[in-house]
């Protein structure tokens, strides 16, 4: 329970910080841009969208390079050895401040997600059908061409309606989404304990940029190298189509499992670490 408190207090000052509000901005900017062409669809055709978009945004490759960008960035205060946290060190013990940090990158990747949804939805505020159904408007985008009149970047797939309902996609969505984060944020964590913290950063951005060659492959090598780049499951949307005969990306056993496995690990390692390491405190904002 102490554990817990301190993992919540150790999130709320992690998400009240300039870094959160350059994210939100940065998102709510882009997501206006990328859905703009959908919201002026639905105004033409008279027929509302499902709030249910956030997953086929996803799938396009600059507004997810993006999203990836603004979570290193937020996450570039690795590793969290501004001058406030030298007194929750002291007061709670290495090994709990340390589980407490890893408990608040989780919690804040998951309110990114959150935020980032709504970011999508809200654009389409006024033409949003609030139903666990697709939708006509949406099952018309994607089986005709008629979205990209409009200049859409946003591609929606198909194949996908008839294996997930919006809310059952939005959840998985949200799953993947928030593991997959916090094991970007982990591994800067851990980067930056074991190297430093210039070398954490570019341990994400390595991470975000190997998106481009994934899904640059011929569909016979991407599917296998998708596997092991955990930041192109978020476009899970896509995750029912076939790209000539294959499916490329991994199921979602395997796409939990890698990252609950792969964040337990590196959180194993960076609480060994911070039992030995010398803390070096500095005065910078979080």
């Amino acid at each position: 329970m102490r554990l817990l408190k301190y993992i919540w207090k150790n999130t709320v000052l992690k998400c009240f910080n300039s870094k959160m509000a350059v994210f939100i901005i940065l998102m709510l900017v882009t997501s206006r841009s990328y859905l703009n062409p959908l919201r002026e669809f639905s105004v033409a055709v008279n027929y509302p969208v499902s709030w249910c978009v956030f997953p086929f945004v996803m799938c396009s490759f600059t507004y997810l390079i993006i999203f990836w960008f603004g979570v290193i960035y937020v996450n570039s205060d690795v590793p969290f050895m501004q001058h406030v946290n030298m007194y929750h060190a002291i007061r709670s013990g290495r090994r709990q401040w340390g589980l407490g940090q890893i408990g608040g990158i989780f919690l804040r990747s998951l309110i990114m997600v959150l935020i980032t949804i709504f970011c999508t939805i809200l654009p389409l505020l006024s033409k949003i059908e609030w139903s666990n159904e697709w939708g006509k408007l949406l099952r018309t985008a994607a089986t005709t061409n008629a979205l990209s009149r409009y200049q859409s970047s946003v591609v929606i797939y198909y194949d996908i309606f008839s294996e997930y309902t919006p809310l059952e996609l939005i959840l998985l969505e949200i799953l993947i989404c928030t593991l997959t984060c916090t094991f970007v944020g982990v591994l800067m964590f851990f980067l930056s304990l074991y190297i430093n913290k210039i070398i954490a950063v570019a341990g994400g951005l390595a991470l975000a940029i190997s998106l481009f060659p994934v899904l640059n492959m011929h569909p016979l090598i991407r599917y296998k190298l998708a596997r092991f780049v955990p930041t192109v499951w978020a476009e899970l949307a896509r995750i029912a189509t076939v790209d000539h005969t294959y499916y490329w990306l991994p199921s979602l056993t395997y796409m939990v499992l890698f990252l609950l496995v792969g964040i337990a690990i590196m959180t194993s390692f960076i609480i060994y670490k911070i039992r030995h390491v010398e803390f070096n405190w500095e005065n910078e904002d979080m």
